[in-house]
């Protein structure tokens, strides 16, 4: 397993990254059993709730991780302004959330902040992953798995949203749609993942299969 080189702030980050995997793990569960159970008997969506509650949370977690990340990205003119921009969206993200679980802001409204704000985080992903895999240190894994996230739901948003709106037979609708969905679910099963690897890379964990290797002695 490729070892990070410390730097200040990560062990603070793999705590915020650890409870953001764990976080989102909850909310990929419930947001499953809420399309499994309640949207087809039209609700109660207590799923949904928690989903929702979950995401505002997850949102507020993973700003000091993308902080933290972004800080071993190579400068270019557009790295300060996407990590604002990505931290800018999960901010708005966690609020849109929240004020639907308070009922504050309706559905429709806090969908539309929360698909823009996913969008953006996908696309740190996938340009930022793009700058670490030429880093010397940063772990492959991390940087394969950010940008198959990110590219996966910038593909499939837009494939899921055109198959909808096509004018076409059912049939090719539901194709389209569900080439896009795939793309999308694999990101969104990904994510909280990808948290979880940062959380051990970002707390400098030993690698117990080379930690218990015993030593070499001369005969």
């Amino acid at each position: 397993m490729d070892q990070l080189n410390e730097i200040p702030g990560d062990r603070t980050a793999s705590r915020f990254a650890y409870a953001a995997a764990a976080t989102g793990a909850v909310g990929v569960v419930t947001l499953g059993a809420m399309f499994a159970v309640e949207v087809p008997r039209g609700g109660p969506f207590v799923f949904g709730t928690i989903t929702d509650a979950t995401g505002a949370v997850f949102n507020v977690l993973v700003i000091p991780v993308i902080l933290q990340v972004q800080r071993r990205v190579p400068p270019a003119p557009w790295t300060d302004p996407i990590k604002w921009i990505t931290v800018s969206a999960c901010a708005a993200g966690a609020a849109s959330s929240a004020l639907l679980v308070f009922k504050v802001l309706d559905f429709n409204s806090s969908t539309s902040i929360s698909i823009a704000s996913i969008s953006l985080q996908a696309l740190w992903f996938f340009l930022v992953h793009g700058r670490l895999r030429k880093v010397e240190g940063y772990p492959r894994k991390l940087s394969r798995l950010g940008r198959f996230i990110g590219g996966a739901l910038l593909v499939g948003l837009p494939i899921a949203g055109a198959g909808y709106a096509a004018q076409s037979p059912d049939w090719l609708k539901t194709a389209v749609m569900g080439i896009g969905i795939a793309l999308g679910a694999a990101s969104w099963l990904a994510w909280p993942y990808w948290y979880f690897l940062a959380g051990r890379h970002l707390g400098h964990k030993v690698d117990l299969g080379a930690a218990a290797a015993p030593p070499q002695t001369a005969h």
